[in-house]
């Protein structure tokens, strides 16, 4: 796996990691494993799924995750305005809000 994996290993050592078995139940209707690593890897839409290597281990934070979801929220928005009207701030954070996201 390439660097591209780590991007900011000092934010994620102050968060509150967890496994990848773990960051799949955080996504809505979960995930698979095979997808979570290919985030890490390769990304979705621009946007890379951060995670760390403890210990011999790959581990991402519930707030990585958080984000990532965000973000695709936020780039699923762009990508449909040039189609249609799109959702508004306002929208997006009202689907974060149900998928029980935090705050930014």
């Amino acid at each position: 796996m390439g660097s591209k994996i780590i991007l900011d290993s000092e934010r994620l050592l102050e968060e509150t990691l967890i496994s990848l078995t773990e960051a799949c139940r955080c996504f809505p209707g979960g995930c698979s494993r095979p997808a979570l690593e290919r985030w890490m890897r390769k990304g979705s839409r621009g946007k890379v799924l951060e995670s760390i290597l403890v210990c011999g281990r790959r581990k991402t934070s519930k707030e990585a995750v958080d984000r990532f979801i965000r973000a695709q929220l936020q780039t699923g928005h762009e990508q449909s305005a040039r189609k249609r009207a799109g959702l508004s701030e306002k929208e997006i954070d009202a689907r974060a809000k149900r998928l029980r996201l935090p705050e930014p």
